[in-house]
């Protein structure tokens, strides 16, 4: 498994667990809690832990086997064992959230008894106390035993829980966050405001006051900002060619890709290749 942060927490309360000689049926591997403002760009290749979070406050971008999300405050996010899984907070609205990671037969088999083993995002749906419950029983725990025998049952109600709200994935009624939710949706394409207007049924006039007023930036500026970002990582994890990712994420030509990102990371992508490869 590959994972990758992209700008290292510095305001990250991380534990690890003890070590386990046998971590089956259910075992939490780390968990902790990220607070408000720190930088989240993570990516996990064929992810070999599950992930629950809890989004306490701030808003960002999941994308989980090429299929992309939205989550706010209020929101829980489900990342399955084995998937592919980019996650991102907006640079003006940083997460902070409390998180664990897991894996084992049992919890596989939980999530499909209860059938939530597809669902990724669940909207509004509170699991801040049994995330910090489960936290508590892991760090006070004497030994490896004792840590997966009391943290079972109280991640069993987490997965019940969650199931309550599966149907609870509504996306956000706002103007404002529909507009959002759909451009994440669609951040690889060549998406033009005209695109985003007349689906919509928006005067385009109308969308760029709606996002000043709001997020003090453009539409457009939102978009390239997005698309950067998804780009640092896929030059940071992947092989493909600058050419290649500039297609792939719709620039008109790798001299536009290659200026956009000088403009908002102070480097060509083949210089920030070049350091982050060599860290």
């Amino acid at each position: 498994m590959n994972v990758i942060d992209l700008e290292t927490p510095l305001n990250t309360i991380k534990h690890i667990a003890p070590e386990c000689e046998n971590e089956e049926p259910f075992f939490i591997t780390e968990y902790g809690k990220t607070l408000a403002g720190t930088p989240c760009y993570q990516l996990r290749l064929n992810s070999a832990v599950a992930c629950i979070q809890y989004v306490i406050s701030g808003s960002g971008v999941i994308i989980c086997n090429g299929k992309i999300y939205t989550v706010s405050g209020g929101d829980t996010f489900l990342l399955p064992m084995g998937a592919d899984q980019i996650y991102y907070s907006n640079a003006d609205n940083r997460f902070e959230r409390i998180w664990l990671n897991f894996r084992g037969k049992l919890s596989s088999s939980l999530m499909e008894i209860y059938g939530i083993s597809d669902t990724v995002v669940f909207r509004n749906t509170d699991t801040l106390d049994i995330l910090s419950n489960i936290q508590e029983v892991c760090l006070s725990a004497k030994d490896a035993e004792e840590y997966k025998r009391e943290s079972a049952p109280l991640f069993l109600r987490l997965i019940e829980l969650l199931s309550r709200n599966k149907e609870n994935t509504e996306t956000p009624a706002s103007s404002i966050d529909g507009i959002r939710l759909y451009i994440e949706e669609h951040i690889k394409e060549n998406l033009k405001l005209s695109d985003i207007a007349e689906h919509f049924s928006f005067s385009e006039e109308h969308i760029i006051r709606l996002f000043k007023k709001n997020y003090k930036i453009t539409p457009h500026q939102y978009i390239i900002q997005s698309k950067i970002r998804i780009a640092m990582i896929m030059l940071k994890m992947t092989e493909k060619s600058i050419e290649e990712i500039s297609d792939e994420l719709s620039f008109s030509d790798t001299r536009h890709f290659s200026l956009a990102f000088l403009k908002y990371i102070g480097k060509r992508p083949s210089v920030y290749r070049k350091e982050v490869c060599s860290k």
